[in-house]
């Protein structure tokens, strides 16, 4: 269920006793818990709402939630930071709150970091008679719609290309858009124009390798390596810098070989997104970065920075010197035709 459903559904008057929010969007789990938590008005809150963390005692929660509401309409237990319901964490700590002597209207909320573990017999009895919450990263379409919404909520107008970039900025996390977007607020007046995200927005490692494509497939040589060496220069774990490029190679190696195999754009997206981890804005990019390159091209690329990458953990080569010679030998090989 989405978080919107939910909060419509309280609305209404549908309230359950048992509510999980789970996925591995952190920003989107706090603003949901925290905007549930405001529908379900609690009276008196600090008699009537008890918070726990990350692995409490079972036995005490169990308590408070049998615990009568004082003065209110409802008593809210809430057990936030926990992992109790993943894959990882043993046995059905959960089991008890199923018989549990609560009154009705009580409401147990937990808010579990990353995925719950949906085998769980406590998450299945939520998710047939409570609300399972589901706070997965948002796809690309619907964070730029996120982005362009919270940008008129403080006055400001951003067109969806515009959002689009601070997107990619985020590395497709609503969170750190977020924290963006507080940022331009405070200097951007009327509007936010590409020439105030530039200037004023923080750039992702990943997004300045993006940009580095961008600027080699284009030749603008000079403009590419002053933005390697400043990144080296100012990184101080440059092997990370290797690993998101090659991580950017992988991804289109991945949409070649299915774009290669003729499958639908569709398709192509899920499966890059599937076999890499990408999110969906990084799909459609490495999707249409692929077209410049071969299948052969782009294994022979990543033959290479894995090669560098070895030679710089054992101290052959040093990055800094010799990391934009191995770009341009990648990209001036690319067949720019694909």
């Amino acid at each position: 269920m989405k978080i919107q459903d939910a909060l419509k559904k309280i609305k209404e008057g549908t309230v359950p006793n048992f509510m999980i929010f789970s996925g591995e969007d952190g920003a989107l789990r706090e603003q949901g818990f925290h905007a549930v938590l405001s529908a379900l008005a609690v009276e008196l809150p600090e008699l009537n709402l008890s918070v726990f963390e990350e692995r409490p005692d079972p036995v005490a929660v169990v308590r408070s939630f049998e615990t009568l509401p004082f003065m209110g309409k409802r008593r809210v237990v809430v057990v936030k930071n926990t992992d109790i319901l993943s894959s990882a964490a043993s046995g059905e700590w959960s089991a008890s709150f199923e018989k549990a002597n609560f009154p009705e209207q009580n409401v147990l909320i937990i808010v579990q970091q990353g995925n719950v573990d949906k085998r769980k017999a406590f998450v299945k009895y939520v998710s047939k008679n409570g609300f399972l919450l589901e706070c997965s990263a948002l796809k690309d379409a619907e964070l730029t719609a996120y982005i362009i919404k919270a940008a008129k909520q403080k006055g400001l107008i951003i067109s969806a290309k515009n959002a689009q970039t601070i997107a990619e900025l985020s590395d497709g996390d609503m969170g750190t858009a977020q924290n963006e977007l507080e940022k331009l607020a405070c200097v951007c007046r009327g509007s936010i124009a590409a020439e105030d995200i530039e200037k004023y927005a923080v750039k992702s490692m990943q997004y300045n390798v993006y940009k580095i494509h961008d600027l080699m497939t284009a030749g603008r040589a000079k403009e590419s390596y002053a933005l390697v060496g400043r990144l080296l220069a100012e990184d101080s774990n440059p092997i990370g810098f290797l690993t998101l490029l090659s991580n950017n190679f992988r991804q289109m190696l991945v949409a070649r070989a299915c774009r290669d195999a003729r499958f639908p754009e569709q398709k192509i997206l899920t499966h890059v997104m599937k076999a890499t981890g990408a999110w969906e804005f990084a799909a459609k990019r490495a999707l249409a970065q692929s077209k410049q390159f071969t299948a052969a091209q782009l294994r022979r690329a990543l033959e290479k920075l894995a090669q560098m990458d070895f030679d710089a953990k054992q101290g052959v080569i040093q990055l800094k010197t010799d990391l934009y010679a191995l770009l341009v030998d990648i990209y001036m090989g690319a067949n720019k035709k694909g």
